[in-house]
C-alpha cells in the first residue's frame, strides 16, 4: 500500500494522520532503488499497488523475462514458481533481488494467507547471495522512519501484530514496543522488553491516555 491507501485505512479506524507522516515499505524500496540504480529495470513479483509506485518515480516495471536490474518481491496474492523460474535466471544475469519485507504470513480478514517469506526462501534457495530486505525488522527501516519524523529514538513505540517483524525489529532498534493481538502473534507469550500487548488497535487511546497522563 501507498501514504495514502495507508492513511485512508487509518482514517477508518478513527486515526487522523497526514501521509507525509507515513513511510510505507513499498517507498523506502523505492527510495534504495533510485540511489542504487537510478531508474531501474524491475521484473515485479507484486500486486499493482507496488507496480503504480515504482512506475510513478521512475522505474522501468517488467512481469516478463527480460534484463532487468532487481527482482522485487512484494505483496502478492498469487505468485507462482513461473515467476520465481524467472526470477532466478534474472538473478544468474545480475539482478539484485529486493523484497520488502520476509514475514510468512499476514492476516487477511479471517483468513491467515502466506506472506512474502515462503517466496524469499524459495528463491534464496536457489540463488547464492541473499536477498536484500528493506522492511521491518531491518534496523535501518526504523532509523528512516525517526529520520523522517524526527522523533526521539528511546521515546518512540512501535505498535505491531508480528513479534518476529515489529517487536523484535523495534526492540533491537531501541524503540519501545507493543503488540496487538490481531495477527500473527495473536496467542505468543509477550516477549521481554516488550511494552505490553493490547487485544485490539481501538484500545491504543486508552493505552496512552494511562502511559502518558499529561
Amino acid at each position: 500500500m501507498d501514504s495514502d491507501q495507508i492513511g485512508d485505512k487509518l482514517a477508518g479506524f478513527g486515526y487522523q494522520v497526514n501521509p507525509s507522516e507515513i513511510l510505507p515499505v513499498s517507498a523506502a524500496a523505492v527510495e534504495y532503488l533510485s540511489q542504487k540504480y537510478g531508474s531501474a529495470r524491475c521484473f515485479l513479483i507484486g500486486d499493482e499497488s507496488l507496480e503504480r509506485v515504482l512506475g510513478e518515480q521512475g522505474h522501468i516495471v517488467s512481469r516478463k523475462e527480460e534484463a532487468a536490474d532487481a527482482v522485487i518481491i512484494g505483496q502478492s496474492l498469487w505468485a507462482n514458481f513461473g515467476e520465481i523460474d524467472v526470477a532466478r535466471r534474472l538473478v544468474e544475469r545480475g539482478a539484485e533481488v529486493v523484497a520488502l519485507h520476509r514475514d510468512a504470513t499476514w492476516p487477511d480478514g479471517n483468513v491467515t494467507r502466506i506472506g512474502l517469506g515462503p517466496i524469499v526462501a524459495a528463491i534464496e534457495s536457489a540463488i547464492e547471495a541473499p536477498a536484500t530486505i528493506i522492511g521491518k525488522p531491518q534496523r535501518a527501516f526504523f532509523d528512516a522512519a525517526l529520520a523522517r519524523t524526527g522523533f526521539v529514538r528511546e521515546h518512540t513505540v512501535m505498535i505491531g501484530d508480528s513479534i518476529a517483524s515489529d517487536i523484535s525489529g523495534a526492540i533491537n532498534a531501541g524503540l519501545r514496543s507493543l503488540l496487538v493481538r490481531t495477527g500473527n502473534s495473536a496467542t505468543d507469550p509477550v516477549p521481554t522488553g516488550c511494552d505490553g500487548a493490547l487485544d485490539s488497535i481501538a484500545d491504543l487511546p486508552q493505552w496512552c491516555n494511562a502511559q502518558f497522563p499529561d
